[in-house]
Formats: structure tokens, C-alpha cells, sequence
């Protein structure tokens, strides 16, 4: 079939949802999958993101001919300049290098082919000729054959904020599609350190590379091809929490593959969770601002490229989308009800994500004075803990506003591995991340109780948390769990306060329907004697000290002449 655009041609490429952005077709790279159900689609790299996607012909335009039509977009979004720059130099470079009409059009080219078919055997039309295709190519790849990346974006312009640096992989968001890995692609080793505070990486393939097969329909399967090429660490968010593998990390960011919205986006509450998640969204080029009632973890991400909101009214008036990660149920209605809050910010058309984990009441009443005012509520509580929120890899649970969860997709898909949505009733991802919390604080609390037993009769616990680590039971969790219990390391990843409040609620849920929960009834004394110990602070993990009667007195004494031991 014959097509209209060749590897080499400097285009606009329009995906749905987006506006027309600069690229280039290139060649296709064999870990991006090519969408089986899209017919005459072209593989594009887009300018400034460094992103590419498999993009059907239709919406694709030759860059000289429609330069006036899409430069002077009405609404600029982050990176649209620095796009710009860099394919209006590759033209002028391409200019330079000699006239474009030396170049025969796609009409002369079938014509040849036509001409040259007749009396020979032998086709070589389809050879490239020479300073057409293989100088387009040389452009495109370098001498191993990986894609060179735009002179004018890797100058390191002090405009950019994206310079050098390396988004997360777009990723089972929306319906459930499940999206693929990454590949491997350097970056820059001069681009310039702009997004301060954080390090930048090479590039990393994905881990396992693997591809799950699921069905994909209307736009998902196009969406799946998406990919950035560039990253910064994480080792650098200041948080005082326990270290983790920032290798393992950093490989499995960058594999992430993210196109932010334009949309502006604020994030209210910089705790052990949301700081992940907002250094995730401005990884991937979102434009976010913060606040948090502690002001000064507001600092690191300012300097990472936010912006900072002076109360919760003002963030929700400066942003289109606002998105809300606090502790408990308290948290979230001094943030909604009280002076400056965001209630007094939101007006018509404005949007509301709730990420906390609260109870159903507390919900619906955000819910029904945000809507009351004329705006959008969706609820998205997370599943995850601290490391999986700085890797994003978190599991979205969301409910309530269709719409708003369609326009929150590179938002989730920056912050999660996968986001679920679950349906139009408020109160549904409530239900379900209880439950899943429920399910997690009965088997930390066997753990603990089991580990315990194991000490007292004389078991290694070293020996018994790798036989964990190796048979039926091996899992993140219980490792992680098990492995902080021999070592005494009990820095919070997911405190003990946080699951014991959420069992509190389970059993409060399943009191309403009448439904008995003999299990978590007993682990949540467990975590309340944990807490009266002085672990509240403590990650989930320190139960063990509770289920341990030995190890419990030796804690009690020892707080009592230095409380600050508790944690």
C-alpha cells in the first residue's frame, strides 16, 4: 500500500486527547508493539517529550505545510516550545543540507518504480536512493542504531524543563489495558541538570520486557506504544525514611512511558505517599502545585519544578484538577470544610480526586458538597505503600465522575502501575480498598504472631524468613515484612497507625451489612496493642513487638526511659 509519509519526514502528529505536536517518522522499534486493529499507521517521535506512538495516517501532517495552523496553538502546553525549537532546526538543517525539491515527490517515486519494472527482472526500485532514505536514516540512528536524539533538545536550553530528563511508561490505565514495557534508549550524558534537586540516569530497559496479551479496543491499542526516553532518580525526595533499591527503581521507571495533560494539576499533602506521587507527576512533565500543612516539604518539590499553593482554596482555584492523599478521615475535612479550604475554592467545572483511604460517610459528604457547587468528584484511594508511590507502581481504585477519571489518565498512569475504574457510585473504591487493607493487616499480623512463635521455640528467625522468602507463601509483602521483623527496622513504609485505623473501618463496614469478621476483629487488637506500645508512628511490620509478650515488656521498659525510642 502506498503511503504519503517515509522515514525522515518532519511532521504533526495528533493523537486523541491531544493537540497536534511536532515529530518525525522513524523507524519502528521492535519492543513497541504495532497495533493490530490500525491500518496505514506510521511510527512517530515526538519532539521535546522524546515520546513515540504508533499513529494511524489520517492524523498525521507534513510539518512545512501545516507550520501555520498548529504553531499558534491558543492553549501552550509544557514542552510545546522546546518541541518546536527542535524540529524547526532539524528543517533548517535539513535545508541546508540542499534544496528539498532535489528530492523526488511520492507520485515521481511510483512512477519510477513503474518505469523501472518494465524490461527488468530484478525490482530495485525499492532500494533507497542515495541522499533520500539513507541519509534520512543516518539522521535517525546512530552507529548502534538507536534513534540520535534532536541537536536543539539536548542543548540543554535553561527554558526547558524537560531537558534530560526521563518520564514514567504509560501503563494500565482507563478500562484495564495493560501496557507494555519499555526498550532501551540512551540519554544525554550533557544534558543539563535542570530539574533539581534530583539525579539523572541512563536509560534502562524494562526489568522483565515482558508483554501481557489482552484485548485492546477503540484507542487503547494505539496508546500502548507510548514511550519516553528520558528520567531522574529518586534518591533525592527528603524524606528520612528507610532506603530502598534505587536501582530497581530507576528500571522500573524507566520503562514508564507518560503524555501529560495539559490540564494544570494540584496535589494538596507531601506525606509518605503523596511525595512520590507528585514527584512522579513532574517526572513526567505535569504541571503541578502543592501544598502541605507542614510548608517546608513544599521546599524539594519546588525546586523540582512545582509550584506552591498558599492554602487549599487557592491551589483548587489555580488548577483544573485537584488531587487530595492526607492520613485519615480528619485530615481530609479540616482540608474541605475548614478556613481557606477547598471548598472555598471550588466553583463550576472545577475537579476534586479524592486519594485518601476514610470512610464511606466521609466521602460521600466531600463528594456532595464538591458536586453541590457545580463541580466533579472522582474517589481514587491507592493500594501501595511508600516505595511502590516513589516507583510508580501504585494500584489505582477509583469511583464517581466518568469523565474526570478519563481526564486523570496520564495523572494515574504517572503514579500507578494500573487504575481501575470501578463505576459512577460514590463510595465503591472505598469499599474495595478496605477490604484489600483488611486483607493485608490479617496477614501482617499472622506474620508477626508466627515469627513470634517462631523465637520462642527456639527457631533462627533468619532461617525461617528465607524459607518464607522460597516456598508457597513467598511474596512482596511477607518478605518485605519479614525481612524488617529480623532485622528490627521499622521505618515507616505503611504505619501502623494507618492499618489499624483502616480495620477499624473494615469492621465498622462490615457491621453495617452484618457481616462477621472474626479475623480482623482479632488483628485489630493486635495493632491497637502495637499502638499503646508506642509504635503507632512504626510501620506496619513493628506488630510483631505486640504478638512477641517478651519482646513487648522489653519495649515497654525501654520507652519508659526514652520515649523517643518508639519509632
Amino acid at each position: 500500500m502506498a503511503t504519503n509519509f517515509k522515514i525522515g519526514d518532519l511532521v504533526w502528529a495528533k493523537m486523541k486527547g491531544f493537540q497536534a505536536w511536532p515529530g518525525k517518522v522513524v523507524e519502528p522499534k521492535d519492543s513497541v508493539k504495532k497495533p493490530s486493529n490500525k491500518k496505514n499507521v506510521h511510527f512517530v517521535y515526538f519532539y521535546g517529550s522524546e515520546n513515540y506512538a504508533w499513529i494511524q495516517e489520517e492524523n498525521i501532517y507534513r510539518y512545512p505545510e501545516y507550520k501555520s495552523k498548529y504553531e499558534g496553538s491558543s492553549r501552550i502546553p509544557r514542552g510545546f516550545k522546546e518541541a518546536l525549537e527542535a524540529i524547526e532546526n532539524e528543517y533548517q538543517a535539513i535545508l541546508a543540507s540542499g534544496p528539498l525539491e532535489d528530492l523526488p515527490s511520492i507520485d515521481e517515486e511510483v512512477a519510477l518504480m513503474q518505469h523501472k519494472s518494465v524490461g527488468s527482472d530484478t525490482d530495485k526500485s525499492k532500494e533507497p536512493k542515495e541522499g533520500k532514505e539513507s541519509q534520512s536514516r543516518k539522521q535517525d540512528e546512530d552507529h548502534d542504531g538507536k534513534l540520535s536524539q534532536p541537536r536543539a533538545y539536548l542543548s540543554g536550553r535553561k527554558g526547558s524543563r524537560r531537558s534530560g530528563l526521563k518520564s514514567p511508561v504509560r501503563k494500565g490505565g482507563g478500562t484495564g489495558i495493560k501496557r507494555p514495557g519499555s526498550f532501551e534508549s540512551g540519554t544525554p550524558s550533557s544534558a543539563k541538570k535542570l530539574f533539581s534537586p534530583t539525579r539523572f540516569f541512563m536509560s534502562k530497559s524494562n526489568k522483565s520486557g515482558d508483554l501481557e496479551d489482552t484485548p485492546k479496543t477503540g484507542d487503547d491499542s494505539m496508546r500502548e506504544s507510548y514511550h519516553f526516553t528520558h528520567t531522574i532518580g529518586l534518591g533525592d525526595v527528603s524524606t528520612k525514611l528507610e532506603e530502598y533499591d534505587e536501582a530497581e527503581s530507576e528500571e522500573k521507571i524507566s520503562g514508564k512511558t507518560v503524555i501529560p495533560t495539559p490540564l494544570r494539576i494540584g496535589f494538596l499533602g507531601l506525606g509518605i505517599m503523596g511525595q512520590g506521587m507528585v514527584m512522579n507527576l513532574l517526572r513526567s512533565g505535569h504541571e503541578v502545585t502543592v501544598w502541605n500543612r507542614t510548608a517546608t516539604k513544599c521546599r524539594e518539590f519546588v525546586k523540582a519544578g512545582a509550584l506552591k499553593g498558599n492554602n487549599p482554596a487557592d491551589v483548587v482555584q489555580s488548577c483544573d484538577i485537584t488531587f487530595t492523599c492526607v492520613a485519615d478521615s480528619t485530615a481530609v475535612r479540616d482540608i474541605m470544610f475548614g478556613n481557606m479550604g477547598v471548598l472555598d475554592g471550588i466553583s463550576k467545572g472545577k475537579c476534586y480526586v479524592e486519594m485518601s483511604t476514610v470512610d464511606e460517610e466521609t466521602v460521600q459528604d466531600v463528594a456532595d458538597a464538591i458536586m453541590a457547587r457545580g463541580g466533579a468528584f472522582l474517589e481514587a484511594p491507592v493500594c501501595g505503600s511508600r516505595v511502590p508511590a516513589l516507583e510508580g507502581q501504585l494500584l489505582i481504585l477509583s469511583s464517581g465522575d466518568r469523565k474526570l477519571f478519563d481526564d486523570c489518565y496520564s495523572c494515574f498512569e504517572a503514579m500507578g502501575k494500573k487504575s481501575f475504574y470501578l463505576g459512577n457510585e460514590v463510595g465503591t473504591a472505598t469499599r474495595m480498598k478496605l477490604i484489600h487493607n483488611m486483607i493485608l493487616g490479617n496477614i501482617v499480623a499472622s506474620l508477626g504472631e508466627g515469627m513470634a512463635l517462631a523465637e520462642k521455640v527456639g527457631i533462627d528467625l533468619e532461617d525461617f524468613s528465607e524459607v518464607l522468602s522460597l516456598g508457597s507463601l513467598a511474596c512482596r509483602t511477607i518478605n518485605h515484612k519479614s525481612q524488617a521483623i529480623l532485622n528490627g527496622r521499622y521505618e515507616a513504609h505503611f504505619p501502623l497507625q494507618h492499618q489499624q485505623k483502616d480495620l477499624r473501618l473494615v469492621l465498622g463496614l462490615g457491621d453495617s451489612v452484618e457481616q462477621p469478621l472474626h479475623l480482623a476483629a482479632a488483628a485489630n487488637e493486635l495493632f491497637k496493642k502495637a499502638r499503646r506500645m508506642g509504635y503507632g508512628d512504626a510501620d506496619v511490620a513493628a506488630v510483631f513487638k505486640a504478638a512477641n509478650e517478651f519482646a513487648a515488656g522489653e519495649k515497654t521498659e525501654s520507652l519508659a526511659e526514652n520515649p523517643s525510642k518508639a519509632v
